[in-house]
């Protein structure tokens, strides 16, 4: 099913939800004024609440089935993890007031008339909140919405409220009036560690920190296997309400063209998807292995015989196609392996020195060029061919020192001529 989808089924399911709670808050309301159950009022108060809690959860829902603009490029998803945090603050208050039933419990118990009425209705309100916690759990898992099943939980707590009322009437049966008020701190201590931890998980996901570091592990490793890739880099997950937004940079053997990247990133895109469910949108970013050996190129004015560095020492020539000579720098991990300086054939040509220039170049295997200006029809030639141009300092004397700021060097990334 689409996301869309989901939210629907999980709007659906809230507005249920909603329902529900309106009749048992009435129906506990009613019985507990007449027998005097004043758990059984307080219990109608507190599912009163739950009202207001199930409804945010609904408004969330529907907040994020409106569609992406302009001002919410990634849609309205993360209402879901706002309303969350709402839901665990609406835990915190129960067990405030829970905690305060109890107090009251003990300085004044409390003689309830109609018990078996009373009863009744607290062991039917017990029931009909665990089939309604287990429906909202169930939908809240299938379609994974961090709110709904928070919610789930939040009904999970409703049911031991209820068989707080069921020991008061008994204990009230019996005559043991303070079991009510033993057994609410002991729910209410439960309640707050359950709100803390999902205002945690709702807070955490609002800042788009990622909580499930297992499934990192399984990507990389389902990705690292994939034919083509060779290391996995970076991988960066964000939840979004029901969505998960990710990106994820690769390493790739071989030629980046792109029909092989288009190719890899769908396969990359169905490995996480396998891991990470309702995935919206991920980008891939896939760059070739780095070559242990670079190939530069530089346009120098004279050949320099004689000692074995003196071509280092060249002056770089300011015009890629009238350069009467090219030097050829092999450098591994920046540092000049081995360098050797060719005459440029195209220097006498009357007309297309920069394109025959180019030529000459690719037919050299260079990967990188550093020259000052280029034309269009050189810098789309050498672009289709993956070389990268870097732009030639004015402030250099010599080729040796054009290779000591390499790594600093602009890229050329249009004409200049």
């Amino acid at each position: 099913m689409t996301v869309q989808e989901n939210l629907q089924i999980g709007a659906n399911a809230s507005k249920n939800s909603t329902l529900t709670l309106v009749f048992l808050a009435t129906l506990k309301g009613i019985v507990g004024f007449y027998s005097g159950s004043i758990a059984l009022i307080a219990d109608a108060v507190h599912t009163s609440l739950d009202i207001f809690t199930s409804l945010a959860v609904w408004v969330g829902l529907k907040l994020s089935l409106r569609s992406s603009r302009e001002k919410f490029p990634y849609g309205y998803y993360k209402a879901e993890n706002l309303i969350a945090l709402f839901v665990s603050i609406m835990i915190l208050l129960s067990g405030v007031e829970l905690v305060r039933e109890a107090i009251s419990g003990i300085k004044d118990p409390a003689v309830i008339e109609f018990q078996g009425l009373a009863l009744g209705t607290a062991i039917f309100s017990a029931i009909t909140t665990y089939a309604l916690f287990r429906y909202k759990l169930k939908v809240g898992r299938q379609i994974d919405s961090q709110a709904l099943t928070a919610d789930a939980m939040h009904s999970f707590t409703d049911i031991f409220s209820s068989l707080v009322v069921v020991v008061a009437v008994v204990g009230s049966m019996v005559g043991i009036t303070w079991l009510d008020s033993v057994g609410v701190l002991v729910i209410a201590l439960m309640i707050f560690r359950l709100g803390f931890g999902i205002a945690k998980t709702a807070a955490l996901t609002l800042m788009d920190a990622w909580l499930d570091e297992d499934s990192i592990v399984r990507i990389r490793q389902a990705v690292s296997g994939i034919t083509g890739v060779n290391t996995v880099e970076d991988i960066r997950l964000r939840r979004s309400g029901l969505v998960v937004f990710g990106e994820i940079t690769v390493e790739i053997e071989g030629e980046a063209d792109l029909k092989r990247v288009e190719i890899l990133s769908e396969e990359i895109k169905s490995a996480v998807k396998k891991e990470v469910g309702n995935l919206e949108h991920l980008v891939v970013n896939a760059k070739p292995v780095k070559m242990a050996v670079v190939k530069v190129a530089i346009p120098v004015a004279s050949m320099v015989e004689g000692e074995e560095e003196a071509g280092l020492r060249s002056k770089p020539y300011h015009h890629l196609g009238k350069a009467p000579y090219y030097i050829f720098i092999e450098l591994e991990d920046d540092a000049v392996k081995n360098w050797e300086i060719l005459e440029n054939p195209a220097a006498s040509l009357e007309k297309k020195k920069g394109v025959k220039t180019a030529e000459f170049l690719k037919e050299h295997g260079v990967n990188v060029l550093v020259v000052l200006d280029i034309g269009e029809g050189p810098f789309h030639s050498l672009r289709d061919d993956f070389v990268k141009i870097l732009q030639l300092p004015d402030d250099v004397d010599d080729v040796e020192g054009v290779v000591r700021q390499i790594a600093d060097l602009n890229v050329i990334t249009s004409p200049t001529e």
